[in-house]
């Protein structure tokens, strides 16, 4: 837990310390930096594999991840008003290499790893300079073994910001889907079909989703925040994010049910995706969850998985 809490902080500045950074006009100033390194990673982005059952591990025996999470203070000014980084101007370079390489993969939200690189993009607050905003990097790189330091860069020609980074770290596993949400059960029941109507071109148009192979699953079950996630919350910040997709349900059978989405209300057509946020100042609260499988029907013990962790367990008589 001590390892998640330090993770999530807004800026660590155990590295910031020992880690200069170099730039002719950069508005940015390093204020704090973690380096993490992992064997493997699961793919989320959903493009493969099954996140229950069969997800799509990267990583070899030849390779590292290399998380870098840096945080960075704004010089802010009446003319500057916003930064913004493509993803193709952050890049790490190892020694020896011509040039920086773009990232293989980000994370905006702890636990749920995207196979694209991210950019960097932050607006100064309203109230500045009564209050200010930080700009974030959570960047991963796939690298050699071997591969013990690199520079990262960020921004073009005069405004290029350099900042050395030191990768010898050990290997730890990742944060988790499951690790972030605590999922409580509520029930699981056999459902009727779901009417409901979808809009066009201000048109309402009525419908129907009921199972012609068989049996409909409907199961509730809140979700709660174990903390913030977002990987770009400013300091004071705290949010949280979901997608209907990441949930699956396996059966008595051992055998994946087939996602049907949810209902947003009694008068909305179903939806394969569905995404929920949630904030909060002091304490995560509660949101409720409903979503519907296609499976056999079987009684018995049903499995729930968030992405590739199994999070909570029904019971079907």
């Amino acid at each position: 837990m001590n390892c998640l809490k330090s993770l999530m902080r807004a800026a660590v500045i155990s590295l910031a310390a020992t880690l200069p950074a170099f730039a002719q006009s950069s508005p940015l100033t390093l204020a704090g930096m973690s380096v993490y390194r992992y064997d493997s990673l699961v793919d989320h982005s959903g493009n493969a594999g099954s996140y229950c059952c069969a997800p799509h591990i990267l990583g070899g025996p030849d390779g590292n991840f290399v998380y870098i999470r840096a945080v960075f203070d704004v010089a802010w000014t009446e003319d500057l008003d916003r930064v913004s980084i493509s993803s193709s101007d952050i890049t790490l370079q190892l020694p020896g290499a011509e040039e920086g390489e773009r990232a293989q993969g980000r994370y905006d939200w702890f636990g749920v790893y995207h196979t694209s690189a991210g950019s960097v993009s932050e607006r100064r607050p309203r109230d500045w300079p009564n209050e200010t905003a930080q700009v974030f990097v959570n960047s991963v790189w796939y690298v050699p073994r071997d591969a013990m330091s690199a520079e990262l860069h960020l921004g073009e020609d005069e405004e290029r910001l350099t900042v050395p980074v030191n990768m010898a770290v050990a290997v730890t596993a990742p944060i988790s889907p499951g690790q972030t949400m605590t999922v409580t059960p509520r029930s699981l029941t056999r459902a009727a079909p779901l009417t409901g109507t979808s809009r066009g071109s201000g048109v309402d148009v009525p419908g129907q989703m009921a199972p012609r192979i068989g049996t409909m699953l409907e199961a509730q079950f809140d979700i709660t925040p174990n903390y913030s996630t977002d990987t770009d919350a400013q300091i004071g910040e705290n949010r949280a994010f979901v997608r209907a997709s990441w949930f699956s349900l396996v059966g008595p059978d051992g055998m994946p049910l087939l996602p049907l989405g949810t209902q947003s209300s009694s008068n909305n057509a179903p939806q394969l995706e569905w995404t929920t946020s949630l904030s909060w100042d002091e304490t995560p609260g509660s949101d409720d969850q409903t979503l519907y499988f296609l499976g056999a029907g079987l009684p018995g013990t049903y499995q729930l998985y968030m992405m590739e962790d199994q999070v909570a367990q029904f019971t079907l008589q």
